[in-house]
């Protein structure tokens, strides 16, 4: 892509910095989830801000790879804030963050963390997963999933550092 002055004199209309984070942070159209968008002058295209500000700034962004940010602010453009990353280091940062919907963060979870707790407390008094199921809504498989740490392992993970913590006292 041709990076034009027009362009680089556009671009720089269209941000300001916020001073309590200090990004850069993109004040024309946006796409839906907050990604600030420019039209390319002369053609009908349009190219994320972010991604703009990056060729601008720091160069070519490599085939294939996003460019994310360090900050998480979708609206920033600031190039000390942007780096480029696979969809799988962008996943991983994003977990890493604790920004992805798990758990009771996701609208559509049957389950709240004090019903898995109660779901390994019963197990443990010795409920069926079965009857656990039934009970709270969801398929065998997902108490299965739960009691052994595949589904909501902060909550497993909790529990078994508590029973560790109790197996040492005594």
């Amino acid at each position: 892509m041709d990076i034009t002055v027009e362009l680089i004199e556009r671009f720089s209309e269209k941000w300001e910095l916020n001073k309590d984070n200090q990004c850069w942070e993109w004040n024309a159209a946006s796409h839906v989830w907050g990604y600030g968008q420019i039209k390319i002058p002369g053609t009908r295209k349009q190219i994320p801000a972010h991604r703009l500000s990056y060729l601008i700034h720091i160069g070519e962004i490599p085939n294939g790879m996003l460019v994310c940010h360090s900050c998480d602010n979708p609206k920033c453009v600031k190039p000390s804030h942007l780096f480029t990353g696979s969809y799988k280091d962008n996943s991983h940062d994003m977990v890493a963050k604790n920004r992805h919907l798990f758990g009771e963060k996701n609208s559509i979870s049957k389950l709240t963390e004090d019903k898995v707790r109660a779901i390994h407390r019963l197990n443990g008094d010795g409920v069926s997963q079965g009857k656990l199921a039934r009970s709270f809504g969801v398929s065998q498989s997902t108490v299965w999933k739960i009691l052994h740490g595949f589904r909501w392992k902060r909550i497993y993970n909790e529990i078994k550092d508590n029973r560790t913590e109790t197996s040492d006292s005594v």
